[in-house]
Protein backbone atom coordinates (compact mmCIF):
# COMPACT_ATOMS: atom_id res chain seq x y z
CA UNK A 1 0.00 0.00 0.00
CA UNK A 2 1.04 3.63 -0.48
CA UNK A 3 2.41 5.20 2.67
CA UNK A 4 0.27 7.90 4.21
CA UNK A 5 1.77 11.36 3.96
CA UNK A 6 1.98 13.06 7.35
CA UNK A 7 1.49 16.41 5.61
CA UNK A 8 -1.97 15.45 4.42
CA UNK A 9 -3.36 13.07 7.00
CA UNK A 10 -3.35 12.88 10.75
CA UNK A 11 -1.77 9.62 11.84
CA UNK A 12 -2.74 9.90 15.48
CA UNK A 13 -6.40 10.93 15.24
CA UNK A 14 -8.80 8.04 14.94
CA UNK A 15 -12.42 7.76 13.92
CA UNK A 16 -13.99 6.71 17.23
CA UNK A 17 -15.30 10.16 18.22
CA UNK A 18 -16.55 10.86 14.70
CA UNK A 19 -18.29 7.47 14.62
CA UNK A 20 -20.00 8.06 17.98
CA UNK A 21 -21.08 11.57 16.99
CA UNK A 22 -22.57 10.34 13.72
CA UNK A 23 -24.60 7.76 15.65
CA UNK A 24 -25.79 10.50 18.02
CA UNK A 25 -26.82 12.69 15.07
CA UNK A 26 -28.61 9.72 13.52
CA UNK A 27 -30.85 9.33 16.57
CA UNK A 28 -31.22 13.07 17.29
CA UNK A 29 -32.55 14.12 13.87
CA UNK A 30 -36.19 13.08 14.54
CA UNK A 31 -36.27 15.41 17.57
CA UNK A 32 -35.44 18.44 15.38
CA UNK A 33 -39.08 18.77 14.37
CA UNK A 34 -40.36 18.90 17.97
CA UNK A 35 -39.34 22.48 18.75
CA UNK A 36 -36.98 25.28 17.79
CA UNK A 37 -34.69 24.46 20.73
CA UNK A 38 -34.36 20.84 19.65
CA UNK A 39 -33.61 21.99 16.12
CA UNK A 40 -30.82 24.23 17.40
CA UNK A 41 -29.43 21.36 19.47
CA UNK A 42 -29.37 19.01 16.48
CA UNK A 43 -27.74 21.71 14.32
CA UNK A 44 -25.07 22.30 16.97
CA UNK A 45 -24.32 18.59 17.38
CA UNK A 46 -24.14 18.23 13.61
CA UNK A 47 -21.67 21.13 13.39
CA UNK A 48 -19.50 19.47 16.05
CA UNK A 49 -19.68 16.24 14.06
CA UNK A 50 -18.45 18.00 10.93
CA UNK A 51 -15.56 19.57 12.82
CA UNK A 52 -14.66 16.14 14.24
CA UNK A 53 -14.45 14.95 10.66
CA UNK A 54 -11.77 17.58 10.11
CA UNK A 55 -9.82 16.28 13.09
CA UNK A 56 -9.16 13.05 11.23
CA UNK A 57 -7.17 15.06 8.68
CA UNK A 58 -4.09 17.24 8.83
CA UNK A 59 -4.44 19.44 5.78
CA UNK A 60 -2.59 22.76 5.60
CA UNK A 61 -4.08 25.38 7.90
CA UNK A 62 -5.54 27.41 5.02
CA UNK A 63 -7.56 24.42 3.82
CA UNK A 64 -8.69 23.57 7.35
CA UNK A 65 -9.83 27.18 7.84
CA UNK A 66 -11.70 27.02 4.54
CA UNK A 67 -13.46 23.83 5.64
CA UNK A 68 -14.37 25.41 8.98
CA UNK A 69 -15.65 28.50 7.20
CA UNK A 70 -17.92 26.38 4.98
CA UNK A 71 -19.21 24.47 8.02
CA UNK A 72 -19.82 27.71 9.95
CA UNK A 73 -21.73 29.24 7.03
CA UNK A 74 -23.86 26.12 6.83
CA UNK A 75 -24.63 26.28 10.55
CA UNK A 76 -25.47 30.01 10.55
CA UNK A 77 -27.74 29.68 7.52
CA UNK A 78 -29.41 26.67 9.14
CA UNK A 79 -30.42 28.47 12.34
CA UNK A 80 -31.57 31.72 10.71
CA UNK A 81 -35.34 32.17 10.67
CA UNK A 82 -37.27 35.03 9.05
CA UNK A 83 -40.61 35.19 10.91
CA UNK A 84 -42.22 37.39 8.25
CA UNK A 85 -40.98 35.52 5.20
CA UNK A 86 -41.29 31.79 4.60
CA UNK A 87 -39.39 32.11 1.33
CA UNK A 88 -36.35 33.77 2.93
CA UNK A 89 -36.31 31.09 5.62
CA UNK A 90 -36.42 28.38 2.97
CA UNK A 91 -33.73 30.20 0.98
CA UNK A 92 -31.53 30.30 4.07
CA UNK A 93 -32.08 26.56 4.54
CA UNK A 94 -31.18 25.98 0.89
CA UNK A 95 -27.90 27.86 1.38
CA UNK A 96 -27.22 25.82 4.52
CA UNK A 97 -27.90 22.52 2.75
CA UNK A 98 -25.66 23.54 -0.14
CA UNK A 99 -22.71 24.40 2.12
CA UNK A 100 -23.20 21.26 4.22
CA UNK A 101 -23.36 19.01 1.15
CA UNK A 102 -20.13 20.51 -0.24
CA UNK A 103 -18.42 20.11 3.14
CA UNK A 104 -19.53 16.50 3.61
CA UNK A 105 -18.50 15.57 0.07
CA UNK A 106 -15.00 17.00 0.55
CA UNK A 107 -14.50 15.43 3.98
CA UNK A 108 -15.84 12.06 2.80
CA UNK A 109 -13.44 12.05 -0.16
CA UNK A 110 -10.52 13.00 2.11
CA UNK A 111 -11.33 10.27 4.66
CA UNK A 112 -11.76 7.72 1.86
CA UNK A 113 -8.36 8.68 0.47
CA UNK A 114 -6.77 8.30 3.91
CA UNK A 115 -8.35 4.87 4.44
CA UNK A 116 -7.19 3.74 1.00
CA UNK A 117 -3.60 4.66 1.89
CA UNK A 118 -3.54 2.97 5.30
CA UNK A 119 -0.81 0.35 5.56
CA UNK A 120 -2.62 -1.75 8.15
CA UNK A 121 -6.33 -2.39 8.61
CA UNK A 122 -7.46 -2.28 12.24
CA UNK A 123 -10.76 -1.65 14.02
CA UNK A 124 -10.28 2.10 13.75
CA UNK A 125 -9.92 1.89 9.96
CA UNK A 126 -13.11 -0.20 9.81
CA UNK A 127 -14.88 2.46 11.89
CA UNK A 128 -13.64 5.01 9.39
CA UNK A 129 -15.21 2.98 6.59
CA UNK A 130 -18.52 2.93 8.46
CA UNK A 131 -18.26 6.69 9.02
CA UNK A 132 -18.08 7.17 5.27
CA UNK A 133 -21.23 5.07 4.84
CA UNK A 134 -23.10 7.21 7.37
CA UNK A 135 -21.79 10.41 5.79
CA UNK A 136 -23.05 9.25 2.40
CA UNK A 137 -26.57 8.91 3.81
CA UNK A 138 -26.37 12.43 5.27
CA UNK A 139 -24.92 13.79 2.01
CA UNK A 140 -27.88 12.45 0.01
CA UNK A 141 -30.27 13.85 2.63
CA UNK A 142 -29.01 17.34 1.84
CA UNK A 143 -29.24 16.69 -1.90
CA UNK A 144 -32.90 15.74 -1.48
CA UNK A 145 -33.46 18.94 0.49
CA UNK A 146 -31.93 20.96 -2.35
CA UNK A 147 -34.14 19.26 -4.94
CA UNK A 148 -37.27 19.87 -2.85
CA UNK A 149 -36.35 23.57 -2.64
CA UNK A 150 -36.56 23.87 -6.43
CA UNK A 151 -39.51 21.50 -6.78
CA UNK A 152 -41.64 20.95 -3.64
CA UNK A 153 -43.34 18.03 -5.40
CA UNK A 154 -40.09 16.28 -6.37
CA UNK A 155 -40.71 13.77 -3.59
CA UNK A 156 -44.08 12.64 -2.31
CA UNK A 157 -43.97 13.27 1.44
CA UNK A 158 -46.96 12.14 3.56
CA UNK A 159 -49.02 14.94 5.10
CA UNK A 160 -48.11 15.91 8.63
CA UNK A 161 -44.53 14.76 8.18
CA UNK A 162 -41.81 17.40 7.91
CA UNK A 163 -38.82 17.48 5.63
CA UNK A 164 -36.82 15.72 8.35
CA UNK A 165 -38.47 12.60 6.93
CA UNK A 166 -36.04 13.00 4.03
CA UNK A 167 -33.31 11.91 6.45
CA UNK A 168 -35.26 8.69 6.98
CA UNK A 169 -35.86 8.41 3.24
CA UNK A 170 -32.16 8.82 2.48
CA UNK A 171 -31.07 5.97 4.73
CA UNK A 172 -33.99 3.82 3.62
CA UNK A 173 -32.79 4.28 0.05
CA UNK A 174 -29.12 3.82 0.97
CA UNK A 175 -29.89 0.49 2.63
CA UNK A 176 -32.24 -0.41 -0.27
CA UNK A 177 -35.17 -1.16 2.06
CA UNK A 178 -37.61 0.74 -0.15
CA UNK A 179 -40.75 0.94 1.98
CA UNK A 180 -42.50 3.01 -0.66
CA UNK A 181 -44.00 5.62 1.68
CA UNK A 182 -41.93 8.39 0.06
CA UNK A 183 -41.47 8.30 -3.71
CA UNK A 184 -39.48 10.39 -6.23
CA UNK A 185 -41.68 12.25 -8.69
CA UNK A 186 -39.30 13.92 -11.13
CA UNK A 187 -36.30 12.83 -13.19
CA UNK A 188 -33.69 14.41 -10.94
CA UNK A 189 -35.08 12.82 -7.79
CA UNK A 190 -35.37 9.45 -9.53
CA UNK A 191 -31.76 9.62 -10.70
CA UNK A 192 -30.54 10.58 -7.23
CA UNK A 193 -32.42 7.75 -5.53
CA UNK A 194 -31.08 5.25 -8.07
CA UNK A 195 -27.53 6.52 -7.55
CA UNK A 196 -27.86 6.31 -3.76
CA UNK A 197 -29.26 2.78 -3.93
CA UNK A 198 -26.35 1.70 -6.13
CA UNK A 199 -23.82 3.20 -3.73
CA UNK A 200 -25.67 1.65 -0.82
CA UNK A 201 -25.30 -1.81 -2.35
CA UNK A 202 -21.79 -1.54 -3.78
CA UNK A 203 -20.00 0.26 -0.93
CA UNK A 204 -20.69 -2.24 1.91
CA UNK A 205 -20.26 -5.24 -0.39
CA UNK A 206 -16.92 -4.09 -1.77
CA UNK A 207 -15.23 -1.60 0.56
CA UNK A 208 -16.39 -2.52 4.07
CA UNK A 209 -16.31 -6.25 3.31
CA UNK A 210 -12.76 -5.91 2.01
CA UNK A 211 -11.65 -3.95 5.10
CA UNK A 212 -13.14 -6.60 7.41
CA UNK A 213 -11.51 -9.43 5.47
CA UNK A 214 -8.11 -7.68 5.56
CA UNK A 215 -8.52 -7.10 9.29
CA UNK A 216 -9.28 -10.78 9.85
CA UNK A 217 -6.26 -11.83 7.80
CA UNK A 218 -3.89 -9.46 9.61
CA UNK A 219 -5.20 -10.38 13.06
CA UNK A 220 -4.42 -14.07 12.55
Amino acid sequence: MIKTSPKLYSITTGYSRLFIDLIVVFFLVPFASFSRNFNLLVSLVFLITLLLGLNTLAFPKKIIYLFRFIAALGFIADIIVFPDSVYLTELSSFISHSFYSIFILLVTMAIASRIYQEEKVNLDVIRGGICIYLLLGIFWFFLYQIIVFFDPNALSIPEGVGHSSLFYFSFTTLTTLGYGDILPNNAFAMTLTNAEALVGQIYPAVVIAKLVSLYNIESK
